[in-house]
């Protein structure tokens, strides 16, 4: 079961399938980082495993299509930011990564202020 808590516009039918359910879905840790990914869209939603965890997803859509997806809060923070500051503003981020000082990974996002004008 999924539900959306949040989004950025709205979507079409279409649209929603391919940032919810879609199996070409991207993960963003796959992603390399300083990828630099358009943002048409992106919405927030709440989804229930089938052991009954659920797990809180941001899925962004591209003017292509195209869709990545994250679990870490950090990256949709970072993501919900941006998207706050610059308002109906159309904006890029990079995909950036690293370790924690505890040793974990972990990936996060930063505006792409070279595709701005």
């Amino acid at each position: 079961m999924q539900t959306i808590t949040t989004m950025s516009r709205e979507f079409s039918p279409v649209e929603k399938y391919l940032m919810t359910k879609s199996p070409a879905i991207t993960s963003i840790k796959d992603v390399e980082d300083n990828k630099s990914i358009d943002v048409d869209g992106f919405l927030i939603f709440e989804d229930e495993k089938d052991d009954g965890k659920m797990s809180t997803i941001v899925s962004i859509i591209t003017p292509s299509r195209e869709v990545y997806s994250a679990q870490s809060e950090t990256f949709r923070d970072s993501l919900t930011d941006i998207s706050e500051i610059m308002g109906n503003t159309k904006f890029a981020i990079k995909k950036i990564s690293g370790v924690t000082k505890a040793g974990r990974p972990y990936v996060n996002c930063i505006l792409d202020v070279d595709k701005l004008s």
